[in-house]
């Protein structure tokens, strides 16, 4: 195909397609568009469905909420199609004026279980949906990846060592946020700005994770996680939830305040957040030797493994570990 004919099939598909759902945000939908025509260009036929997931699914989404994009390709990936489809990906983020997270995934592993935000929550904007066909990932295997990936967050969104001592103190201690407003957004104008995404991530996600391994509940929804932990848990920390979604995400969108009075509640906040990062690891401790004591070969090899990206320096652990390398 021509170049002449292929900006012409590209006009014309953009003009005729039509979004299954909307997410109600004409400039999402545009944009939604876009990545779709340049998916179906690049890989004629092979996209089955879009799904968008997170808060633009169910029209909660704030000006600064970034887009969580998946895709589907047909059956399995064809030779080299995935990492085609991943480059694809990161090129339509990066030309991107909004905040765009894309992932790509092929039906054949669907069929082993998928994520409660697909499943329960998510939002099918283009293709076929197969999302009744599909079970939902099962609660062992949702809790270990919710709780290792975020021990992963506690040390990676906040730069801190791989090296992890409990207790854990501020990612910077002399900052006015102690460290936890090092991530930066880009707003419209093309200004880079700190903001509180990482925080709201670090706090959300960890809170997910200590309500399936103590309550066995999913949480499909960001929206869900603060009433859900109120509901099954209800300790101290409930009001720091509650907090971070209502005035980091909703009355902030995510930015840091100007006013003088409104940057001291978020201080206050960024203060209590060390507590709750050392109460999720001294409940990490607990799940990590049980996954190790544990006869779920799947769980103690999960286990045995985080330890390539931190080291968790703890005498119970490292005895569990021990025990089972030479045993």
């Amino acid at each position: 195909m021509g170049r002449g004919c292929c900006y012409t099939w590209k006009v014309s598909f953009m003009q005729n397609l039509l979004l299954v759902n909307s997410t109600a945000n004409d400039a999402v939908d545009g944009l939604l568009k876009q990545v779709i025509v340049s998916f179906e260009e690049a890989f004629p036929g092979r996209v089955c469905s879009c799904f968008v997931e997170g808060s633009y699914a169910d029209k909660s989404g704030v000006a600064t909420s970034d887009i969580d994009l998946l895709l589907v390709f047909r059956a399995r990936f064809l030779a080299g199609e995935q990492a085609k489809a991943e480059a694809l990906a990161d090129d339509c983020a990066k030309a991107s004026t909004l905040e765009l997270d894309i992932d790509v995934a092929d039906e054949a592993t669907l069929q082993g279980g998928i994520w409660p935000t697909l499943k329960l929550s998510s939002l099918l904007v283009y293709g076929e949906d197969m999302r009744a066909q599909l079970p939902l990932i099962s609660l062992p295997e949702w809790t270990r990846d919710r709780m290792h990936s975020s021990l992963w967050r506690t040390v990676h969104l906040c730069h801190r060592s791989p090296i992890l001592t409990y207790t854990l103190s501020y990612p910077d201690p002399s900052g006015e946020f102690y460290g936890y407003d090092r991530r930066t957004i880009c707003l419209p104008d093309g200004r880079e700005v700190n903001c509180t995404r990482d925080l709201i991530r670090l706090v959300g996600w960890s809170a997910t994770a200590i309500l399936a391994f103590q309550k066995g509940q999913y949480v499909s929804r960001k929206r869900d996680c603060h009433k859900l932990y109120r509901t099954y848990i209800g300790d101290e920390w409930t009001m720091l939830l509650e907090d971070i979604y209502y005035l980091c995400r909703g009355r902030w969108n995510y930015l840091i305040p100007t006013d003088p009075a409104e940057r001291a509640r978020l201080r206050a906040i960024c203060q209590r957040t060390l507590g709750f990062e050392n109460h999720f690891l001294r409940i990490y401790k607990q799940f990590l030797l049980q996954e190790l004591n544990s006869a779920d070969e799947q769980g103690r090899r999960q286990a045995l493994a985080v330890k390539k990206y931190v080291t968790y320096q703890d005498a119970d652990i490292a005895a569990a570990i021990a025990a089972l390398e030479y045993a």
